[in-house]
């Protein structure tokens, strides 16, 4: 019998449990550290862009530990039902990226070109690291098509959005899916500015979530992006990071531009103007030579469409209009002083106060503004004329209210008094060079212009509500209607319609969607899809997520000629645009 004391199998059988015990404790945390250190590898926020050429892709990825550079793909059929062979492999660089969040999170940006490609071919891949074998989902995408394809196949089809958050913007991503996976795919997806708000928030926790939830849009069409105010933050360090545009290497990816079927479409710097401290006056010089070199050597034979883009606007749907001595002397109104009281309800103009949010309209987040010194605000007006702040504070829009003001109050032959003697007025190029569209965000709304230069209508020939016929000057579009917590979403449906149905509209202005809002009235919430149907005709369509996807605007521009407004000659059949091009 066992008189209390251990016996020897007794001891033997514990000793064995132990070491099962530990056995189980290490077999655990190897698989959780195999655990951890497979979603570190995990590619995320694949994406897509235009390559140099018209025969390449890029693709950009993240990971959080350092990882190979690889993608591997291969042609398949064009409805992808037979899987492809990815046999073709494509080595590219990663970057590391230091957060500069208080946690200086590390990520590691990959970039791999795909190269030899046959236009107008579908593909598809993966992205990841060949040595650890560690790969991403299978995506898929069509190779840049040629302008030959483009005219003999369907047309060309981009998504136009800007001002796109993370959750707020569900129902849209969602449609915007489902206009990247239908029957016809885009060709693009053109993003002007205002992504996540913010990319940097939670340390580029935000950034990382939202970019993961574009890939059911951006890993299957080219995201091509500009940037806007919400991306400042650190002089715009995650989106020069996260994006990879074409000269990244001499631009950040602010300014560049890109030929596609019959389309040029050219993306700039509408931050340049506010932001002094991240870019200055040499650098809008840059820009703005860029930016003419680049309109004036379209081939408006070959590319007989220019599309522009950036984030701030250069026009209002709602203005002051100017009364004669203002217009007889180019002098506005005085501005006064721009002051925030305390209590953040008023301000003071010109020695009388009037409510805050009156005043401001779409630079501080919600608050709305406008201004006596012109038809339109003077960030509008700053943008449209090129005024470049020179305020040494680092927040270049708040503060860049006085100085800007003052150069557009001044009469116009004291201006190179006023400290503004170098000024880049960009409209003044659109027109130079016909640029026939251009559309922004920055506003949570959407609206269009008519035919627009220097704040007046040049309709043109035959010019009706939705029908631009032959237009005299660049149409331009606000976009910004993504969905972020800067919105407001009431139980009313947003005014939708005309633009005489808001106050003060300007005369430019078409129609709206979004424009009147605030109490029970929502936002809208919606895309554009822009489709080039041939040399003479392209057409915008805005769809509603308020409407599950309900179209809500559709308008066109046709024209027979294509170059300079002032030197282009028009014929009776819109056939021959291509053949009237104007040098």
């Amino acid at each position: 019998s066992d008189s209390g004391g251990a016996t020897p199998g007794g001891a033997a059988r514990r000793a064995m449990c132990r070491a099962i015990a530990w056995l189980t404790i290490l077999l655990t945390l190897a698989l959780a550290s195999t655990a951890s250190a497979g979603k570190s590898h995990e590619p995320k926020g694949v994406h897509l862009s235009f390559g140099a050429s018209d025969t390449t892709m890029v693709v950009t990825w993240t990971t959080r530990k350092e990882t190979e550079t690889n993608v591997r793909y291969g042609p398949s059929d064009s409805g992808g039902a037979t899987p492809a062979d990815l046999s073709i492999n494509a080595i590219g660089d990663a970057r590391k990226f230091v957060d500069y969040g208080s946690t200086s999170s590390v990520r590691y940006v990959h970039v791999a070109t795909l190269e030899g490609l046959t236009p107008g071919q579908r593909y598809e891949y993966q992205v990841g690291d060949a040595k650890l074998d560690r790969w991403s989902k299978v995506f898929w995408f069509n190779a840049k098509r040629t302008a030959e394809q483009y005219a003999e196949g369907s047309p060309l089809r981009i998504i136009a959005l800007c001002d796109i958050g993370f959750k707020e913007s569900d129902s849209v991503v969602e449609l915007l899916t489902q206009e990247v996976h239908g029957e016809q795919p885009p060709d693009a997806f053109v993003q002007c500015g205002d992504f996540a708000y913010d990319l940097d928030d939670e340390n580029g926790g935000v950034g990382d979530q939202f970019m993961k939830a574009m890939e059911s849009i951006a890993a299957y069409v080219p995201w091509m992006t500009s940037a806007g105010n919400h991306e400042a933050s650190h002089n715009f360090t995650h989106y020069r990071e996260r994006f990879e545009m074409p000269d990244r290497s001499k631009t950040d990816n602010h300014y560049y531009s890109i030929d596609v079927g019959p389309v040029h479409i050219a993306a700039y710097n509408t931050e340049a103007l506010f932001w002094p401290a991240s870019f200055g006056v040499e650098y809008i010089q840059r820009m703005y030579e860029w930016m003419e070199a680049d309109l004036a050597s379209v081939d408006r034979m070959r590319t007989p469409w220019v599309v522009v883009h950036g984030h701030r606007p250069m026009y209002c749907p709602e203005y002051r209009e100017l009364e004669a001595d203002e217009l007889a002397s180019g002098e506005r109104k005085p501005l006064g002083e721009y002051s925030e009281d305390e209590d953040k309800d008023a301000v003071t103009i010109g020695g009388s106060r009037r409510g805050y949010r009156k005043f401001l309209r779409g630079t501080l987040g919600k608050k709305k503004k406008k201004w006596k010194g012109g038809m339109c605000p003077w960030e509008q007006e700053s943008s449209r004329k090129g005024v470049p702040s020179f305020c040494e504070a680092a927040d270049g829009t708040s503060c860049a209210f006085n100085e800007n003001a003052a150069f557009l109050q001044s009469r116009k032959d004291a201006r190179d008094g006023v400290g503004h003697a170098l000024r880049f007025p960009i409209e003044d190029l659109f027109y130079k060079y016909g640029v026939d569209l251009a559309f922004y965000g920055h506003e949570h709304e959407y609206w269009r212009t008519f035919p627009v230069y220097d704040e007046k209508v040049v309709n043109g020939t035959d010019v009706s509500l939705n029908r631009y016929f032959e237009p005299r000057g660049t149409v331009h579009v606000t976009t910004g209607a993504g969905g972020n917590r800067n919105m407001d979403r009431g139980d009313d449906p947003p005014s939708r319609g005309t633009c005489d149905m808001i106050k003060d509209n300007s005369p430019w202005c078409a129609f709206q969607s979004g424009v009147d809002h605030g109490g029970d009235r929502s936002q809208e919430f919606a895309y554009g899809v822009v489709t080039f149907e041939s040399g003479s005709k392209m057409t915008w369509e805005q769809f509603s997520a308020l409407d599950d996807g309900k179209r809500i605007d559709l308008w066109s521009i046709e024209t027979s000629s294509h170059g300079p407004f002032a030197c282009r000659t028009y014929s009776d059949n819109l056939s021959d645009a291509a053949l009237i091009a104007t040098e």
